[in-house]
């Protein structure tokens, strides 16, 4: 059960406040320091041991629009010109069929830049506009933004901003609760009115000794991440990509779903994202700048069967999930090597990688096939095509088209796959990140945010706009924060 009907008046409230969010990733914690500005008491409820969730653990792409590094870089930008990159990749049935909200996606891309002034300004992150060699897919402008180390090094993850969301968070008085996961929304019994939640103390304790937690609050907002990690559920809804193994954090069970469900909220159609390629055994994820630039995949054996380099990565996964054994083999070479350990936005991530040694390192075709079980003779003749493509033979298709080169000893290589990383299944809500219940009307103190709402691009495989993830989290998260909080001012 995951709505509970309660008489308010009998409870003992061992909480009340103004402003409950549940989830401490992204857009809980940015509700969160957004509403502590103001004269409004807030908690955050995350069942993670800490917070930060799939934030922190993303690349770190933060799509921004008319952002204030932009601006500083002359760069012209706008919400209807991101509108139009959004949809203008999608086919007319997909749209159709995700029933895209044209008015939350502007909404979103308006505030978006506004968020960015706020994380670097008021929640002291350090960020970058990425302008660099490699194309960041989806847009026609740069506009995908990155946060920095103290060092300068740009990480490729999300944790230096959900670390300074939630010291702005702490800083503002909010009350930040870590390993108390709340997957009961309390409603009036009488009324029908959302009057909080219920966490469990002492998750991990056998049932009889866990305690129940009831926190009174006039406004939630539920940041809890989509469905990807509760296996039972994603298979319910993606049964042909069920076998799939899943990177992410293990705490997005889909619990605003199940809450959404018995509360009689419209839903998102269910989307899935795979993502990679993931080296293995060792599942470590591989930059998809590594495949586009100069990389070669093929498969079982030793065929080459896609250009990467013309493919989005979503397709490019669809394609090596239909191959043998749903594999393929990833093959670079030293200059690939030496461009990703000099490039700014792939040094760190690329080094990390190097460190953890996934990669043979062969000095020859035959070495190489040796090192895969893969065939020499099939193997050779698809490198050959591939320099002889480079060298301007129209009969054959290159490698990378952001670095073409001779393909050649030392070459890397590894065994890959993708996994899935996202299930979601939106709650449908308005501008303001209220949910809407099934007619249409809408619960004025009840919010979704990030993938616990209503996506913003539809389930195609060949869409792929870089940084929104964490531009929606992050945004959807300071428009809910501004909303409820301004009402405390």
């Amino acid at each position: 059960m995951f709505v509970r009907s309660v008489e308010p008046g009998l409870i003992t409230w061992e909480t009340e406040t103004d402003f409950v969010v549940v989830g401490g990733g992204g857009c809980g914690l940015s509700a969160a320091a957004t509403a502590g500005a103001y004269d409004c008491d807030v908690v955050v409820v995350e069942k993670a041991d800490s917070v930060g969730g799939k934030a922190e653990v993303a690349t770190g792409q933060i799509c921004g629009v008319d952002s204030p590094l932009q601006r500083e870089k002359g760069i012209e930008d706008s919400p209807q010109a991101f509108y139009d990159d959004l949809l203008t990749q999608q086919t007319e049935e997909s749209v159709d069929q995700y029933d895209l909200n044209e008015t939350l996606i502007t909404t979103v891309a308006d505030r978006s830049g506004e968020t960015i002034e706020w994380l670097i300004e008021e929640v002291g992150a350090d960020l970058t506009l990425h302008t660099g060699r490699f194309e960041m897919s989806g847009h026609r402008v740069y506009r995908t933004h990155y946060p920095v180390h103290e060092d300068g090094v740009i990480p490729r993850a999300g944790k230096p901003v959900t670390d300074a969301l939630h010291e702005t968070a702490l800083d503002r008085g909010v009350d930040v609760r870590t390993g108390f996961p709340s997957d009961q929304l309390l409603v009036d019994e009488r009324t029908g009115d959302i009057v909080g939640v219920a966490s469990k103390e002492n998750p991990t304790a056998v049932p009889r000794r866990q305690e129940v937690h009831m926190i009174r609050a006039d406004h939630v907002l539920l940041a809890c991440d989509g469905f990807a990690a509760n296996q039972e559920l994603f298979a319910d809804r993606f049964p042909e990509v069920a076998t799939l193994d899943y990177w992410g954090t293990r705490e997005n069970t889909g619990d605003a779903i199940r809450m959404a469900e018995e509360l009689g909220l419209r839903l998102d159609e269910p989307l899935f994202d795979m993502h990679g390629p993931f080296t293995v055994p060792e599942g470590i994820y591989l930059p998809n700048e590594l495949v586009k630039a100069g990389s070669i995949i093929v498969n079982e054996s030793a065929e080459r069967f896609m250009d990467c380099g013309d493919v989005p990565y979503r397709v490019m996964d669809i394609h090596i999930v239909e191959q043998e054994g749903g594999v393929g083999y990833l093959i670079f070479d030293q200059e690939i090597v030496d461009l990703f350990t000099n490039e700014e936005l792939t040094r760190h991530q690329f080094g990390y990688i190097l460190e953890e040694d996934p990669f043979a390192v062969t000095e020859s075709i035959a070495d190489l096939a040796v090192a895969h079980g893969l065939d020499e003779a099939t193997l050779a003749g698809v490198i050959e095509a591939v320099n002889r493509a480079v060298n301007g033979d129209p009969d054959e298709v290159p490698h990378g088209r952001a670095y073409p080169h001779d393909l050649s000893p030392p070459f890397y290589s590894t065994k890959i796959k993708p996994m899935y990383v996202k299930g979601r299944q939106g709650i449908k809500v308005n501008e303001r990140m209220q949910v809407r219940r099934e007619d249409g009307t809408v619960i004025d103190n009840l919010y979704a945010g990030g993938n616990a709402s209503e996506s913003l691009e539809a389930g195609d495989p060949h869409v792929y706009i870089a940084g929104m993830d964490l531009m929606t989290a992050l945004t959807e998260g300071h428009i809910v924060g501004e909303h409820v909080g301004s009402q405390y001012a």
